[in-house]
């Protein structure tokens, strides 16, 4: 559960949070959002909490869910140092035109942290899947994260709607790893009852 509530959650609050304070989305536009949403003031503690939810939420996946349904070391691996990431992510973010501070600075060490790790966690869960029929959809798809942290790393989506498409790219398919995870659990019990 956590793994898709994680995402999922996370993507509501980021945009409920940009609907709800328009006048940082036309000052800013949408090329620093959700972090944009994260400045240091009272109106930027929702997306703090939504940046530690995420992190919590993939702790909780990948050492309860993921490591025991893979057993793979670089996809478990990969969850936990988004979950770094996401965690550097809650220290608030520099306005623009803003001097540098250190809290600044640990949240653009966060955005590389997780764009990274989202790297790692997409190739370790498609290598353990690989012989998997039934995880053949996902190895289609797998490509969506990948080809986003990819183009992350390189700043093409600094540029407004990229950064949403971005965002998305790179958190979205944890959901869907996560249901992935969630039926075979529910495969493997109902075998089970079944056999006795």
């Amino acid at each position: 559960m956590a793994g898709a509530m994680g995402p999922v959650g996370f993507l509501a609050v980021s945009f409920a949070m940009a609907l709800l304070r328009p006048e940082v989305i036309r000052a800013q536009g949408w090329a620093s959002w959700p972090s944009s949403m994260a400045v240091g003031d009272p109106a930027g503690v929702g997306q703090i909490m939504a940046f530690l939810w995420l992190a919590g939420c993939y702790l909780a996946f990948a050492l309860g869910a993921l490591r025991p349904a893979l057993g793979d070391r670089l996809a478990t691996g990969g969850f936990l140092a988004i979950a770094a990431g996401d965690v550097l992510l809650a220290f608030t973010t520099d306005g623009p035109g803003a001097a540098r501070t250190w809290h600044g600075v640990l949240h653009l060490v966060g955005v590389t942290v997780a764009t990274v790790a989202t790297l790692v966690a997409t190739a370790g869960v498609t290598r353990a899947t690989r012989d998997r029929a039934d995880w053949r959809w996902w190895r289609r798809v797998a490509w969506v994260p990948f080809a986003a942290a990819a183009l992350g790393l390189f700043s093409v989506v600094d540029e407004g709607w990229a950064k949403v498409v971005y965002v998305i790219g790179i958190t979205l398919p944890a959901a869907v790893i996560a249901w992935f995870v969630y039926r075979d659990a529910d495969r493997t019990v109902r075998l089970e009852r079944d056999a006795t």
